[in-house]
C-alpha cells in the first residue's frame, strides 16, 4: 500500500482539520462529492500516530482513501493499484 502527500480543503468547523470538500493529487483537483466511510487508528494506543481515514467519492465518480495524519498535521491519498507508476 503506497501514499503520496496531498494538499486537501477541508471543512473546518470548531476543530481545525475536519472532513475534506477538496484535493489535489500529481496537478489535478478533485472535488469531494461525499464522504462515503471514515475510521480511525491509534487513538486508543499510546504508541501509535492517530490517524483518520476517509473514502471518498468525488464529483468525477472516482473513489479515494485519504488519510490524515495528526502529528504533523499532513494528508495522503492511498495510490490506486492501477496507478502505482506515477511520481
Amino acid at each position: 500500500m503506497r501514499f503520496e502527500r496531498i494538499q486537501v480543503e477541508t471543512r473546518d468547523d470548531y476543530r481545525g482539520a475536519q472532513e475534506p470538500i477538496a484535493f489535489v493529487w500529481r496537478d489535478e483537483t478533485h472535488r469531494v462529492e461525499r464522504v462515503e466511510d471514515r475510521w480511525y487508528e491509534g487513538y486508543l494506543d499510546a504508541r501509535r500516530v492517530p490517524m483518520r481515514y476517509y473514502r471518498v467519492r468525488t464529483l468525477s465518480g472516482r473513489r479515494f482513501i485519504l488519510r490524515y495524519h495528526e502529528l504533523f498535521d499532513a494528508w495522503s491519498l492511498r495510490v490506486p493499484p492501477k496507478e502505482t507508476s506515477g511520481p
